[in-house]
């Protein structure tokens, strides 16, 4: 008992109970085991008594047996199951432990023809003593109690030449052996118990610590996000003055524009993180014009993709019909996924959505020209802060947060993202809505909708 530096003996009570409560249901189980084994057995030597040997006595300890075989199994299979009751359960499996020790004592005494010879004594006390695990005291009590019923009846049962050594020799050897078996079991499953308590004591630690770095960065990044604005917003006020719009000026003005933007983006992605890991975020669900909302994410886009010299190409199919969805949310998962698709595709390049709107489906394609996804990667993909090693084609920044949120807004709107590669060359991002409940009339629900799993 030394891997955790606390013995069984000098454990707290709120430990043992609580190992106790942690090994109970297997120790119903086992009971249940047994119990439906022996049934049969039970079973069989009733018949076999009926049938050849027609003894009133033993057709009485049959009925007796199976008949306790049958409470002990509905008990063990019910207390199992069931919450609380924790000393009814601890009782009743010493009572069975008890029943198993007297039974096979009794069977073995009823066979004085083969005894001493006969092993059932031995595997009375052995079979008990592996399949349950109860405290030190409990089975020292129980197979002591046992054992010495055993020598008393030894003492009765001699004949002229005494007591039967090999009788002697066998009943106490197999005692020692079902207390180090009981012990050594007992002693493997508490410190499994230690072992496991303080790993989860010491992941709450670290979980905490976790919690609490990230509230930390998250202050931060909101008390960061103002100033940071104000500072963008001032490098841009310089650039509209003459004496800033020379070549010397003018570059340091854009990259450190570039770099404040960067730095928003970034602080604006952690604190959108949080908020929808907290669940801050519900879809209200209303029907949505698809179309005017795809239109919506090329006009917010189509700066950034001229800058490169790209355009972007919306496929509309025929059936335009609304869909039901958060338009602010799908209009954010749809900007992640072209924002990225423009961000890795080459300058010149044609960036194309394309969507259709089944009965039971909405599909959204953003295809893209880029390097494409590497066959290695899976869903780690839709990690926080995983990055591809594929690098944006025109410097632009990559949080890692884009296909995080996106795919966590996807799930809040009954919906998934997968990729595969596009045989053009590339990858498509496919976003998949699936219909919320219509109400009785058949309209879709105006009301506040909570998160639906994708």
């Amino acid at each position: 008992m030394k891997a955790t530096g606390q013995s069984w003996g000098k454990a707290s009570p709120e430990s043992r109970r609580q190992f106790l409560e942690e090994i109970t249901p297997g120790n119903l189980t086992r009971m249940a085991w047994v119990a439906g084994v022996y049934l049969p057995i039970s079973a069989s030597g009733l018949v076999y008594n009926l049938i050849y040997v027609r003894l009133h006595e033993m057709t009485f300890w049959a009925l007796f047996d199976i008949g306790l075989g049958i409470i002990s199994l509905s008990l063990a299979l019910v207390l199992r199951k069931a919450k609380g009751f924790f000393q009814t359960r601890l009782w009743v499996i010493r009572v069975y432990y008890a029943y198993c020790l007297v039974s096979m004592t009794g069977y073995y005494f009823s066979t004085q023809a083969t005894y001493p010879n006969n092993p059932v004594y031995v595997l009375g006390l052995l079979i008990p003593a592996m399949l349950f695990r109860l405290p030190p005291l409990d089975f020292l009590i129980l197979l002591g109690a046992t054992h010495a019923v055993y020598l008393a009846e030894l003492w009765t049962s001699a004949g002229p030449e005494g007591i039967s050594a090999m009788a002697l020799f066998l009943g106490t050897d197999s005692l020692v052996l079902a207390v180090i078996a009981a012990w050594t079991l007992f002693s493997k499953d508490w410190q499994s118990f230690l072992r496991s308590r303080a790993l989860r004591r010491a992941n709450e630690g670290l979980l905490k610590v976790t919690e609490d770095l990230n509230e930390v960065m998250l202050l931060a990044a909101h008390d960061i996000k103002g100033p940071l604005l104000n500072i963008r917003s001032l490098f841009r006020i310089l650039g509209t003055k003459p004496e800033w719009r020379a070549e010397s000026y003018r570059e340091v003005v854009e990259e450190c524009d570039k770099a404040l933007t960067d730095l928003v983006e970034l602080v604006g992605g952690m604190l959108e993180t949080h908020e929808i890991e907290q669940g801050a975020r519900e879809p209200e669900i209303r029907p949505v014009p698809m179309g005017e909302l795809l239109a919506a994410v090329r006009r917010n886009l189509l700066a950034s993709a001229a800058a490169k010299g790209s355009e972007i190409i919306i496929d509309q199919p025929a059936s335009a019909e609304p869909w039901p969805t958060d338009p602010a949310l799908c209009q954010r998962v749809v900007e992640n996924l072209l924002s990225n698709a423009i961000k890795y595709s080459p300058p010149g390049s044609t960036v194309r959505i394309e969507w259709r709107r089944d009965p039971d489906l909405c599909r959204i394609d953003v295809r893209d020209c880029g390097p494409g996804i590497p066959e290695d990667i899976g869903p780690e993909l839709f990690e926080k802060f995983h990055r591809t090693g594929n690098q944006p084609t025109a410097g632009e920044s990559s949080s890692g947060l884009g296909l995080f949120i996106a795919a966590r807004l996807a799930k809040l709107l009954n919906g998934t993202i997968s990729y595969f590669p596009n045989p053009g060359g590339g990858a498509v991002f496919r976003l998949e809505l699936r219909p919320w409940e219509d109400t009785a009339g058949g309209d879709f629900p105006d009301e506040k909708r909570g998160g639906a799993g994708g």
